[in-house]
């Protein structure tokens, strides 16, 4: 077996504390202001060389940024954040990277967590273990759904073990912490700035994912669906509608004759493809012509020519539909991810490894992902440029499906996880 420390009761208790700190106080995409500042606190205080604010992003490949982050920077620091950090990640640039040089030579190896929550209204029930335990989010509409608390605590406490074995580890390694998973913005983001192009092996993990339960570890992943995030304006012309209603463009009916046609799309029989359409706003009397609409929409495809196919159709309906009624439309990309598979060669290493790690009891060669990960632009980056990455799965059973308001998981995960890691930076640097 390979002798990854079992953690003593003081440090599982701090992981878990951690992750309980960071889903007390969710952050949405771009937004992570309190969870990056904690996260570099806590590295400078170990001693990590850390980077982050522009010198890890490109303002052009940050996918739906909100137009307004005042209140987000007045909310961390009333969080007790220090002000001047706040003032450098001001604009959304959240996130940010450690490297732990190993004091022997070797390859420079990646760990990717994300950081960014979901937009949810989290269950107060007693039932529910984080209200019961006193960690239920403290921010309204805003809840960790989808275990991200978990990974961002995770990437602390690696980097904090790494720097305890330094003397025993060959070459570098980078932990990524990313924000903006959710809407598949972040990692095209830091592609862009170069954050991957010294990277040889790359490694990703969820928590959950139709996995479990504790002690299950998938070494590799397939079927992640290629996807578009965007929103789509339609321009129509306000107008009295007892009055005047020849006058008018209605922007909202050409938005709902749109949504219809949208979800009649013709499949391809070339692979898997989605369209889901979660929001329609339009803000307007009873008695007005609606000028303006905006729709909020996501297309996924099991490749990227399907993903193509999907959102082409998607605006020929859109701009179809906002003829009939007069009316023009425009749309702003919110997120992109392509389709990417786990390198199998990677992947045997990383079972070999698996097979040697205290609590692992099932490891499963590649597990179908089914949904979208941004993770997969930084997977591509770095098989481009002739290098490997994989994401692991760690088993566990949840409380609810992720992505819901009663989402939680098993935190026993944590500290295996945290071994499965440590114990794959020990191995792939050499």
């Amino acid at each position: 077996m390979i002798a990854s420390p079992v953690l003593p009761g003081s440090a599982a208790r701090q992981l878990i504390a951690l992750r309980r700190d960071f889903h007390r106080f969710p952050e949405p995409a771009w937004r992570e202001y309190r969870t990056t500042c904690c996260i570099i606190a806590e590295l400078r205080r170990l001693g990590v060389p850390v980077v982050y604010g522009p010198a890890i992003h490109c303002r052009e490949a940050m996918y739906g940024l909100p137009e307004d982050d005042s209140a987000d920077l007045a909310r961390a620091a009333a969080e007790d954040c220090d002000p001047a950090l706040l003032a450098e990640l001001a604009g959304g640039y959240t996130g940010c990277v450690a490297t732990i040089e190993g004091a022997r030579p070797g390859r420079t190896l990646a760990v990717r967590v994300d950081l960014d929550c979901n937009t949810l209204a989290e269950c107060a029930d007693g039932d529910h273990l984080p209200a019961r335990e006193g960690f239920a989010s403290c921010h309204a509409g805003f809840m960790h759904g989808c275990g991200h608390d978990g990974h961002a605590a995770l990437g602390v406490m690696l980097a904090r073990r790494l720097l305890q074995r330094r003397d025993d580890l060959c070459g570098k390694v980078k932990v990524i912490f990313q924000p903006a998973e959710e809407g598949l913005g972040g990692a095209a983001s830091m592609v862009a700035a170069g954050v991957l192009d010294d990277v040889d092996v790359l490694l990703g993990s969820h928590i959950g994912m139709g996995l479990a339960p504790v002690g299950a570890v998938a070494a590799g992943t397939h079927g992640f669906l290629a996807s578009t995030k965007m929103d789509v304006f339609f321009h129509g012309r306000g107008a009295h509608a007892g009055v005047c209603p020849q006058e008018g463009r209605n922007a909202l009916a050409a938005a709902a004759a749109a949504v219809t046609n949208l979800l009649a799309i013709s499949r391809t029989g070339q692979g898997a493809s989605r369209i889901n359409v979660g929001s329609l706003v339009s803000v307007a009397g009873r008695n007005v012509i609606p000028p303006e609409a905006k729709m909020s929409l996501e297309v996924r495809g099991a490749t990227d020519e399907i993903n193509a196919y999907m959102e082409d159709a998607a605006l020929r309906i859109c701009r179809a539909a906002a003829d009939m009624y007069g009316c023009t439309v425009d749309r702003r990309i919110m997120g992109r991810g392509a389709a990417a598979e786990s390198d199998p060669a990677l992947a045997a290493r990383v079972a070999e490894i698996l097979g040697r790690v205290r609590g692992v009891t099932e490891i499963v060669p590649s597990h179908d992902f089914r949904a979208s990960e941004d993770f997969t632009a930084m997977m591509r980056r770095v098989q481009s440029r002739g290098g490997q990455a994989t994401e692991l799965i760690f088993g566990a059973d949840i409380a609810s499906p992720h992505h819901s308001e009663r989402f939680d998981f098993d935190e026993a995960v944590l500290p295996l996880a945290l071994d499965v890691l440590t114990a794959l930076a020990m191995e792939l640097g050499k």
